[in-house]
């Protein structure tokens, strides 16, 4: 393999690694789109810890 040959692998790699990000992306942004519109607005509040709210008392 010469140094030509290397750099087309190069770039290669790197137009289907872009063009595989930028699927997901488009394929996240769709699977979101439809859950928004299949799911009520609860189920798409993001999950935490929930912690009770410790009070103290000012007597």
């Amino acid at each position: 393999m010469n140094f030509v040959q290397l750099l087309q692998v190069i770039g290669i790699s790197a137009l289907v690694t872009l063009i595989l990000v930028l699927f997901v992306v488009s394929m996240r942004a769709t699977v979101k789109g439809w859950l928004n519109r299949l799911l009520r607005p609860r189920y798409l509040k993001p999950v935490g810890v929930r912690r009770r709210v410790v009070r103290q008392d000012t007597e």
